[in-house]
């Protein structure tokens, strides 16, 4: 008797075992269906955007959504595969399934929301209005009329647009810097982490130039992962998988180490 009672119990923990296993298989199957490649996670983003992403000195692609996009391919156990796209042409890219998802400080607006679809909130930022240290620009309705360096589809170049500016096309911060330090555009609007890495970089440059908080102008900047609207099944995943890198403290190291304090709530 009892050894009948051991086979039963035996065999109902190896109908459980293999209940969970299937589980788990269909829930990998349920998205990973859904991927441009087997096993993989392509990520779309600029590589010329610090500390976003960009190159280091020995040309490894690196930054905050870089690493970012690795801890949430490991959280799926998918291998992480980057694809550097032109800021103008990301959105696009999924459109054409060059890449699953986008990692590139995007934030939501109305026009994006009714086409796309966005993981969760991973980076909290204000916005800075960058000029010349003797611009006559001193708050942002003095940008009516000025010329701005952005690029137009971002969430900067509407607020530029709305503030009365005129944009001058630039494919990134640093061409936008440029473009400010050579006198070719009087001001641009960017996110002030990427600001605050700049500075730290580019000290001299930095000096000549001054900041001008228009975050109630341009908006908080929430960044979210952005994916194809009908890759339902992906999407819930890469929510679920940022939730961990919450919990773990991972997303909170992740900022710490490229923005020197933590962004992540």
């Amino acid at each position: 008797m009892t050894k009948m009672i051991k086979n039963v119990a035996l065999a109902a923990v190896a109908t459980l075992l293999a209940g969970s296993l299937a589980t788990t298989s269909v829930a990998a199957a349920s998205y990973t269906s859904e991927l441009k490649t087997k096993k993989t996670l392509t990520i779309g983003l600029e590589g010329t955007y610090s500390p976003f992403s960009y190159r280091d000195s020995t040309g490894k692609l690196v930054g905050y959504d870089v690493s970012v996009g690795k801890a949430i391919a490991k959280q799926l156990k998918l291998k992480p595969v980057f694809v550097t796209t032109k800021f103008d042409s990301l959105v696009a890219g999924l459109d054409s399934q060059k890449y699953d998802i986008v990692l590139n400080n995007m934030s939501k607006n109305p026009e994006r929301s009714k086409h796309y679809a966005f993981g969760s909130a991973y980076l909290y930022t204000g916005a800075v209005l960058i000029v010349k240290k003797g611009s006559d620009i001193k708050v942002a309705k003095d940008l009516k009329g000025a010329t701005a360096a952005q690029t137009a589809e971002s969430n900067f170049g509407i607020a530029a647009v709305k503030l009365g500016a005129k944009l001058v096309a630039s494919p990134g911060f640093a061409e936008s810097m440029n473009l400010i330090e050579s006198g070719k555009v009087e001001a641009t609007i960017n996110d002030n982490g990427a600001w605050g890495v700049y500075k730290k970089a580019n000290p001299k440059e930095a000096a000549k130039l001054r900041t001008i908080n228009v975050t109630k102008e341009a908006g908080a900047s929430k960044a979210y992962p952005m994916l194809n609207k009908k890759d339902t099944k992906l999407t819930k995943a890469v929510k679920k998988a940022e939730k961990q890198l919450k919990a773990n403290g991972q997303l909170k190291k992740l900022s710490i180490k490229y923005f020197g304090t933590n962004l992540t709530k």
